[in-house]
């Protein structure tokens, strides 16, 4: 209520509408004569200030009904019911208006002397009544929708921010059971083959899951950190499977300063060893490269069958992670007997705010 009684363009529309009332009134003179255009000029000018003020009460009155019929009777509930009722108030109101302010023009003999003393001044006031009227419902109902339109749009905007940051972290809260459940499938395979690699790796792998903890509570991470992080990873890998596996790295400088989501290169990696064989005489090459856009990771394609301890959910996520941050995808092909893995590196500036 507040607002329709101080906010400018509500005041705007009722001068509009008092302009529009009063203009009619000034074609009806014209039209009629008999009166000099002075005088048609002044009851112009006294016309609007008072039909302004009138069109704030009406208006008063028609934002009130308006609420109280949005909470019991909105629109999306009963619509062919609340029109007829809307309506229907209108004329009402109209009516009201009119038999009103005509008794108090005629008791108080303010009667214009250009109106007929029968039912002429009436039938005016009931035009002018209804056609301010109903113009100021329409315009409570237009900013009505319009504020819930728009309060819509940024309760949508909130509820999607709010979703993409749920599926991020349920995403990231898989990532961290499955780097664990695959290290520790590392270390009960080593535990006993080796005890002194067992000791080396346990100490390594606390180190390795500290980070990947911290890590794991950003959105991006800078490719540097990324890379720090997968050596790290890499080390753990070799003292399972020593010169059998080997990784070679060429990253140009200008992209060290870039981003990419968290443990993603781990990921790839992590798959690499999982889904090939790896032995003295089948030794995996993991490389990896830089292009302006992305790094490639490559690894010789020699693909493990019947894969019990894959959960086939990594790459996966990995592609829902980038879909939800990125415009940009990760690929995954194969091409010249070497599996490729393409992940899309960008500036944080250009990465979806969520």
């Amino acid at each position: 209520m507040r607002e329709i009684a101080l906010d400018k363009k509500y005041w705007a529309y009722y001068l509009f509408t008092a302009t529009i009332i009063a203009s009619i009134l000034l074609v009806e003179d014209i039209l009629e004569g008999g009166m000099s255009y002075t005088d048609m000029l002044y009851d112009l000018v006294t016309d609007i200030p008072v039909f302004t003020l009138l069109s704030f009460v009406i208006s008063l009155l028609s934002y009130t009904i308006i609420i109280t019929l949005n909470q019991h009777l909105p629109w999306e509930q009963a619509l062919w019911k609340r029109f007829v009722l809307e309506i229907s108030i209108v004329v009402l109101i109209v009516l009201a208006f009119t038999i009103a302010g005509a008794k108090l023009i005629r008791y108080f003999d303010l009667t214009p002397d250009d109106v007929d003393h029968d039912f002429g001044f009436e039938i005016l006031a009931l035009i002018m009544f209804f056609i301010s009227t109903f113009m100021l419902f329409s315009f409570h109902e237009f900013m009505i929708l319009s504020n819930d339109k728009a309060y819509l749009k940024l309760r949508a905007g909130m509820l999607e921010k709010r979703n993409y940051l749920m599926k991020y972290e349920a995403l990231k809260n898989q990532i961290n059971p499955h780097f664990l459940f695959n290290s520790l499938n590392v270390l009960s395979s080593l535990i006993y083959q080796d005890t002194s690699k067992s000791d080396q790796f346990i100490k390594k792998f606390s180190e390795v899951f500290r980070y990947v903890l911290e890590l794991n509570q950003e959105k991006l991470v800078e490719v540097k950190r990324e890379l720090k992080f997968l050596d790290a990873y890499f080390f753990l890998q070799k003292i399972r499977f020593g010169d059998n596996l080997t990784m070679h790295q060429c990253i140009d400088a200008s992209v060290l300063n870039m981003y990419i989501p968290p443990l993603t290169l781990q990921l790839v990696v992590e798959n690499a060893i999982k889904h090939n064989v790896i032995s003295k005489v089948l030794k995996l090459h993991i490389d990896i490269e830089s292009t302006d856009d992305a790094l490639v990771i490559k690894n010789n394609y020699q693909y493990r069958d019947n894969l019990s301890d894959s959960t086939g959910i990594g790459q996966h996520n990995l592609i829902e992670k980038y879909r939800l941050i990125a415009d940009q995808l990760p690929e995954f092909y194969v091409e010249n007997n070497q599996y490729v893995a393409r992940l899309p590196i960008m500036h944080r500036s250009v990465w979806k705010e969520f």
